[in-house]
Formats: C-alpha cells, sequence, structure tokens
C-alpha cells in the first residue's frame, strides 16, 4: 500500500510540474520568418528514411512523416536536429492551398547544398537561403504538387503545449504505473 501511494504521489507530483513548465497561456511562436520549401522522399515518405540526424527509421521513432531536411541555414551544424517548425505556405496564391494550413514538422536530415546550380535555380539548400526540403506528404498538405517550390513562413516550435504534457502523462507514466501493478 505505501509503494501505491508512493506512485500516485511521484505521479501527481510528475504532472503538476510538466503543466507548471509548459506555460498555460497560447503558444505564440517566435517571429515569423520566410523561406522556401520543397519536397522528396516519394508518397509514403520512405526516401526520407535515415538522414543526418541519425533518427533512422522515422515511422518507428514515431516521427512519421512530419519531417524535413533543412538547409545549411537552418541545420546549423547538426544543432537543430530535433528542432519543431511551425509552416505555412506563403504569399503564392497560384500554388499554396487555400487559408494557409500550417504543418508541424521536425528536422531530421540536411539538405546538402549544390553549388552547381545557383540558389534562385536548383540550388534551393545553398547557404545563405533558408529551405525546408519536406517529406512529400506534408508538403502536399500546403502546397499543389506541381508547385515544385513554395514560398513559405516559418517559425520555430520550442515551448511545450499543455496538450504535450498531458499526452506524455497519459502515454508514458501511466502504462509505467499499469505495469508496476501487473
Amino acid at each position: 500500500m505505501v509503494t501505491f501511494i508512493l506512485l500516485i504521489t511521484l505521479f501527481i507530483s510528475s504532472l503538476f510540474s510538466l503543466v507548471y513548465a509548459t506555460n498555460l497561456t497560447p503558444y505564440a511562436g517566435d517571429a515569423w520568418q520566410s523561406a522556401h520549401a520543397t519536397f522528396y522522399g516519394g508518397s509514403d515518405a520512405s526516401g526520407t528514411m535515415g538522414g543526418a540526424c541519425g533518427y533512422g527509421n522515422l515511422y518507428s521513432q514515431g516521427y512519421g512523416v512530419n519531417t524535413a531536411a533543412l538547409s545549411t541555414a537552418l541545420f546549423n551544424s547538426g544543432k537543430s536536429c530535433g528542432a519543431c517548425f511551425e509552416i505555412k505556405c506563403a504569399n503564392d496564391p497560384r500554388w499554396c492551398h487555400p487559408g494557409s494550413p500550417s504543418i508541424f514538422i521536425t528536422a531530421t536530415n540536411f539538405c546538402p547544398p549544390n553549388y552547381a546550380l545557383p540558389s534562385d535555380n536548383g540550388g534551393w539548400c545553398n547557404p545563405p537561403r533558408s529551405h525546408f526540403d519536406l517529406a512529400m506528404p506534408m508538403f502536399l498538405k500546403i502546397a499543389e504538387f506541381r508547385a515544385g517550390i513554395v514560398p513559405v513562413a516559418f517559425r520555430r516550435f520550442e515551448q511545450l503545449s499543455l496538450f504535450f504534457a498531458l499526452f506524455f502523462c497519459f502515454r508514458v507514466l501511466l502504462p509505467f504505473i499499469n505495469f508496476l501493478f501487473r
């Protein structure tokens, strides 16, 4: 019984710690910045597996198709691996989906420069250009396939939200407690 009370106390204190750490105000995010986006990896994103960040199979690691390779300017020598970004297509009514829906991606790969091509005609990931090479399913959520490349607005998503804190509690802590009492 003492063990049970200790575990419940641990769970409740963890929950309060996570909620306190997540700032309950709505997420305002960093300032929006400009970049461009293309896509790679095919319609099932299988070509995006592995990558410079070393995450391996992105499906089994929980990232799914919500991933992107970052240009040199954004990749920051690998320091941006695992960073989350909110991205939306911007200022191109011909190719952007109406209403500019946002997507949230995790940086899992590096988009290498192609110095043989100019940065405005094929060398999309050349420095100092900010560029996201999105998994194809994510690109298709914000723009038409035929566009190939679109201007985007992006901001880094740095705070945990209350949703993620609760998700952590219910997906990690509760199963652990259930495991202990089997």
